[in-house]
C-alpha cells in the first residue's frame, strides 16, 4: 500500500470513528465532572443504543435520499406516523408481526406515490407539495382510528421485539441496502443524479422525469415504511391532532442525513448517516446520565447542529487554513534541524 491509499482510508476511517468517537469523549469528561458514571458497553445501553440509532437511521435515510437529489419532503413524518398507525390497526384484528411489517412498508410506499403523484401533476415546489400532503396523510389518522383508541404495539411482546436488539437490525439492513442499491447500482439512481446535477440537459437526452420520480418516491417510501413499523413498536400511538404535528418526527432526526451528506466525501452517506445517527444517539445518552431536562436536550442538540453546519460549511477553508499551518511548522521543523545540524 502507497502513501496516497493509506491517507485515504485513514480518511475513510477517521470520518467513520473521528465524530461519534469526539462526542463520547465529551460527553465522558462532562458525567466525570458531575460525579456520573459513564460507560456507553455496561450492561444494556449498547443495545439501547443501537436501537435507537437504527431508528433515527432510518428516518434520516428517508430524508437524506430525497435531499441527494435536490429535494426536500415534508410529508416524511406524517408517512411515517401514519403508517405505524395503519400497521398497529391491522395488527389489532390479528395481522401477525410479518404482516403488519410487510403492511407498514406497502402503505409507505403508497402515501410517498400519492405524494409524487400530486408532484409531478401540477409541478408546483415539492416543499409546497409535500406540505399539503402532509396535512393530507395526517387527517387519515383520524379516518383509520375514528372513536376507538389507537392499538399500542410498543406494549405487545408480539410485535414489539422487531424493534429491539437483535431483530431491529433488519429493517435497518433493508433500509441501507435500498438505499444503496438505488444510488449505485440502478439505471433509475444514475438518471437521478444527472436530473439534480443538469435537470434540462437529462430530460433532453430522453431521460423520463415522471417515471424516475415515482420510482425515486418508491424507495424513500419503502425506507419510511421500514420507520413506520418502528415507530409504531417504539412510541405511544395517538390520532394526529394538530396541523404538521408529525413535523417534529421528521425534524427532530435531521442532523444525521446531513451528517451522512457532508461523509459523503469520503464513505458511503448511507455510512455517514449512521454515523450521525450514532452521534447524536451517544449525544443524549450523555445528557441522561447527566440528568439534563428535555429542554436543555433540545439546546444541545440545536447547539451540535449549528457547530456542525459551521464546520461543514467552511470545510474546506479550515482544511487550507490547518494544511498552511502544518506547513509552516513542519518548515520550521526543517529550519531549526538544519541549524543544528550546521552547528554540530
Amino acid at each position: 500500500m502507497n502513501k496516497q491509499q493509506a491517507q485515504k482510508y485513514g480518511k475513510k476511517i477517521a470520518a467513520v470513528v473521528v465524530l461519534p468517537l469526539l462526542v463520547y469523549l465529551i460527553m465522558l469528561i462532562i458525567s466525570a465532572a458531575n460525579g456520573k458514571s459513564f460507560n456507553v458497553f455496561s450492561g444494556n445501553t449498547f443495545t439501547n443504543i443501537l436501537e435507537k440509532t437504527a431508528y433515527m437511521a432510518l428516518v434520516a435515510l428517508g430524508i437524506g435520499f430525497q435531499l441527494k437529489y435536490g429535494r426536500f419532503d415534508f410529508s416524511g413524518g406524517a408517512i411515517i406516523v401514519v403508517t405505524a398507525i395503519i400497521g398497529a390497526k391491522f395488527a389489532s384484528v390479528g395481522a401477525n408481526l410479518f404482516v403488519t411489517f410487510i403492511i407498514c412498508v406497502a402503505f409507505g410506499m403508497l402515501l410517498s406515490l400519492i405524494n409524487s403523484l400530486i408532484y409531478v401533476s401540477f409541478r408546483v415546489p415539492i416543499s409546497v407539495i409535500s406540505l399539503a400532503a402532509a396535512y393530507l396523510f395526517e387527517s387519515f389518522s383520524g379516518l383509520i382510528v375514528g372513536t376507538d383508541a389507537v392499538p399500542q404495539l410498543a406494549f405487545d411482546p408480539a410485535y414489539n421485539k422487531i424493534g429491539m436488539f437483535p431483530l431491529i437490525l433488519i429493517p435497518l439492513f433493508l433500509g441501507i441496502t435500498a438505499y444503496v442499491v438505488y444510488s449505485h447500482f440502478t439505471v433509475a439512481g444514475k438518471q437521478s443524479r444527472l436530473l439534480r446535477e443538469n435537470q434540462k440537459a437529462a430530460v433532453n437526452i430522453g431521460i423520463n422525469e415522471k417515471k424516475n420520480t415515482f420510482i425515486c418516491y418508491a424507495v424513500s417510501g419503502f425506507i419510511f415504511g421500514l420507520a413506520g413499523m418502528l415507530y409504531a413498536v417504539q412510541n405511544t400511538l395517538a390520532k394526529v391532532s394538530t396541523p404538521l404535528e408529525t413535523a417534529g418526527t421528521l425534524f427532530s432526526n435531521i442532523v444525521p442525513s446531513l451528517v451522512g451528506l457532508f461523509l459523503s466525501r469520503y464513505i458511503d452517506d448511507s455510512l455517514g448517516t449512521f454515523v450521525g445517527a450514532l452521534t447524536i444517539t451517544v449525544l443524549y445518552y450523555g445528557l441522561d446520565v447527566v440528568g439534563v431536562g428535555s429542554g436543555m436536550k433540545t439546546v444541545w442538540y440545536s447547539l451540535f447542529l449549528a457547530i456542525f453546519i459551521f464546520v461543514s460549511g467552511f470545510w474546506t477553508q479550515i482544511m487550507m487554513y490547518l494544511q498552511k499551518w502544518l506547513n509552516i511548522i513542519k518548515g520550521k521543523i526543517k529550519k531549526d534541524s538544519g541549524i543544528n545540524a550546521s552547528t554540530n
